[in-house]
């Protein structure tokens, strides 16, 4: 069974509406990639520690997939 890739979503969006976000600076994105890299959890952080770098991690993911959605967006025009 093959996976289809699940889109990642903000949590402002709704049902009915779509929120823009504005053009995104590469260097900027890049930059928070590398401080607040994808990583493994450490067996010596705590819950709270987890959840809190998943969901700084989670909002990189969103940055960079509205990013190459804002690339492709440009090329299609």
């Amino acid at each position: 069974m093959i996976k289809k890739k699940k889109k990642l979503t903000d949590t402002l969006k709704t049902k009915t509406e779509t929120l823009s976000m504005p053009n995104l600076s590469e260097d900027l994105i890049n930059a928070l990639d590398e401080r607040f890299p994808e990583q493994s959890a450490d067996l010596k952080w705590t819950e709270k520690e987890i959840w809190y770098k998943s969901g700084q991690r989670s909002v990189i993911k969103f940055l960079l997939t509205t990013m190459e959605e804002q690339k492709e967006d440009v090329f299609r025009r």
